[in-house]
């Protein structure tokens, strides 16, 4: 017991030598970056405010510290977490500039009504609650004057930080709130907002329409030349500002897939398991095998797998059954047990500070009618529990589940104690007993060996020794069984493949896309490996400078091009359609179409009508034909054949709603487009690209 004493004492002093490890790893990681950047050490600079580099390596680690200490399974890409930390930081940054310009504070009086007022936040009402304590007001003096309670400054200094933490978080919110009801107060519909709306909304027009679709005619009777490209670059040249450098690359990632004859060795092993979880010792047999995963609970019957659901609920216990494989994932179940018990139960409890005399007197006391509340005052700072909250405790030891079964309904009983308190129980109400199922669930994968990997590396090395060009790698890919993809990178990509909406990125790849933009246009990369799942190798196309994109780059070009050829298609189809029918039906018939009917006002139209068209409808007499018109990807006829007024005018409140959800409050003042108006208002320019 001495020697395990020490240890406990020594274990505060572990502790701090290794966090005093882990802080100067850090410090010199960070001051690595900073060598490698020349000096630079802002991950990001906000208008003409920077965000220190360490400051930001710190909240990342505080980040992937909380997702730990949260038993986050979901393992975050570590450039990932960088990026969303980086941004949090900068919208925070942005936020605090735009709080001075406007003046917008929390006041002291403010947050102490949020926190411990008489309508406090219900954020803090909640932990509050959580803690146990009767109110805010309660616990902030139980927190910041622990003598007053007989408690030490140590016990609380937990529940302090929290307090406080919570406090910052607050006060954030509240500014934040403050904002919105600013933006939200400058953006009310007036009388000329409210007429348009209502003038937009009055008639709806039935149209009938026939519709010739560009995409109907070869693209390569229209072909566009560099000069059509450069002239309607011109006319949307601000939608290719950019205020990174952005690079466009190629690159190959080679899954680390299992060989067939690593398949045939898994499915050896899932074979020796399903045999050794049908016989012998059963699912310690298999736990024996090492490499196979076993994972056993107690269910009920709607949450077995829905595969085997039908199946075990009329099995025998010790009955096995096995999956079919699915790709290279195998899994096998054995029912290990069956059992009726107890689930759902309302149960009241009584925690009680004392020795077994006041264990004795409590419980009296409580069965004679005395309420929760009258133990505790009579027992202050020593009582406290719940008279009612329904449990499940199927999961719960057997011990106690016959107590429960076998008491008495209203009456309280002691559940466990020693000489220094007791737990007392009382059954209020349970329902019926269910059968419980325990299940095993035995899975296994395969893998690709060690020699398959390096078979697939050294294959994917031999090829980028034969193909050292920007042109022969991205020429010679398909030929060698790779798939060479095109990207656009900025020094904000967090991972190759990674989509608009953050989807389908290869994690850990980060190092390849800081090796793109650290060397020259035509370079080819070596292989990277960090993802242990996936080779990748990069080759460099172009790079662009701050400003705007060129109206050659690949993915503007094909959207100019396509503009163009359109519109050559669009004056073709008019000359071509001009004047040679004399109703709607007729110019379907020459089109080759059928015609469409749609009930359209200003404001909306069917997806198969473009809003040019529509404003052009909405413009139009009733009963005249129109066209053909050229639209941005086919070309119209139509004509309207009745007008129907609205049956009642809108009200004054309606059409203020309708101007907040549309153009108003809930379009300018959500969080989202809050962040990229203080964005587009201030220069903000991220380096994270010379660190990591």
């Amino acid at each position: 017991m001495a020697t395990l004493e020490k240890i406990r004492q020594r274990k505060k002093i572990l502790a701090i030598v290794i966090g005093a490890a882990l802080l100067a790893f850090i410090i010199e990681v960070g001051i690595e970056a900073i060598g490698r950047s020349g000096g630079n050490s802002a991950a990001a600079k906000v208008g003409n405010e920077k965000i220190d580099i360490m400051a930001f390596q710190r909240r990342v680690e505080q980040e992937a510290a909380n997702d730990q200490q949260e038993n986050n399974q979901q393992q975050v890409d570590g450039a990932l977490r960088q990026q969303q930390v980086l941004d949090e930081m900068i919208n925070e940054k942005l936020l605090d500039q735009e709080y001075d310009k406007l003046g917008i504070f929390v006041s002291d009086e403010e947050i102490s009504q949020l926190m411990i007022g008489k309508n406090p936040a219900p954020a803090v009402m909640q932990f509050a609650q959580q803690v146990g304590a009767k109110s805010p007001a309660d616990l902030y003096d139980f927190i910041m004057n622990p003598g007053k309670q007989g408690v030490q400054e140590a016990q609380v200094a937990e529940l302090r930080n929290q307090w406080i933490k919570l406090k910052e978080d607050i006060t954030k919110q509240y500014k934040f709130a403050k904002l919105q009801n600013l933006m939200a107060g400058c953006m009310q519909a007036n009388d000329l907002d409210r007429a348009q709306m209502a003038e937009d909304e009055a008639m709806t027009n039935v149209v009938t329409f026939a519709k010739k679709d560009y995409s109907t005619l070869a693209d390569d009777k229209y072909p566009v030349s560099d000069e059509e490209l450069k002239a309607e670059w011109e006319k949307l040249k601000p939608m290719f500002k950019v205020d990174d450098e952005i690079r466009t690359i190629h690159y190959i990632a080679v899954n680390i897939d299992p060989s067939q004859e690593d398949i045939a060795a898994a499915n050896k092993v899932a074979d020796a398991a399903y045999i050794a979880l049908q016989k012998g010792r059963g699912v310690d047999s298999v736990r024996l095998l090492g490499t196979v995963q076993v994972d056993t609970a107690k269910m009920l019957q709607k949450e077995l797998p829905a595969k085997v659901r039908d199946f075990f609920a009329s099995a025998e216990v010790g009955t096995t059954r096995r999956d079919s494989t699915v790709g290279n994932h195998h899994v096998m179940y054995k029912l290990i047990n069956k059992q009726v018990s107890l689930d759902s139960v309302d149960l009241g409890y009584v925690v009680i500070q004392g020795d077994a005399k006041t264990q004795k007197a409590v419980l009296d006391q409580l069965n004679a009618g005395k309420t929760l509340d009258d133990i505790k005052k009579a027992y202050p700072q020593k009582a406290d529990g719940k008279t009612s909250e329904w449990q499940r405790i199927f999961n719960a030891p057997d011990s106690m589940k016959t107590k429960i079964a076998n008491a008495t309904p209203g009456v309280y009983f002691t559940y466990m104690n020693n000489d220094q308190g007791a737990t007392l129980l009382k059954v209020n109400d349970k329902k019926a007993a269910k059968t419980f199922y325990t299940l095993a669930t035995v899975t296994y994968d395969a893998y690709a060996s060690t020699k398959t990997s390096e078979d697939l590396r050294d294959k994917f090395q031999a090829f980028l020794n034969k193909n050292k060009t920007l042109k022969e790698f991205e020429d010679n890919a398909a030929k060698a069984g790779y798939n060479a993809v095109e990207m656009t990178i900025s020094p904000s990509t967090a991972q190759l493949g990674l989509g608009m909406f953050g989807q389908g990125g290869i994690k850990e790849t980060r190092k390849a896309i800081k090796w793109a933009f650290d060397n020259k246009k035509g370079d080819v990369s070596p292989i990277f490996s960090d993802n242990n799942e996936v080779l990748v190798a990069v080759a460099i196309d172009d790079i662009y400078k701050d400003g705007y994109l060129p109206y050659n780059f690949s993915q503007g070009k094909d959207m100019l091009t396509q503009r163009v050829r359109n519109n050559k298609k669009g004056d073709d189809l008019v000359k071509q359609y001009q004047g040679k029918a004399n109703d709607v039906n007729g110019y379907a018939s020459l089109m080759g179409v059928k015609v469409d009917t749609a009930n359209v006002v200003f404001t909306a139209g069917l997806p198969a009508i473009e809003n040019k068209i529509i404003g052009r409808i909405c413009g139009s007499k009733q009963g005249a034909l129109q066209g053909p018109v050229k639209g941005e990807n086919a070309v119209y006829v139509y004509q309207i054949v009745k007008q129907e007024k609205a049956e009642r005018k809108p009200t004054k409140e309606e059409l203020d709603n309708r101007y907040s959800q549309s153009r108003g409050a809930q379009v300018y003042a959500n969080p989202r487009n809050i962040y990229q108006i203080l964005t587009k208002a201030t220069k903000v320019k991220k380096h994270l690209i010379d660190f990591f």
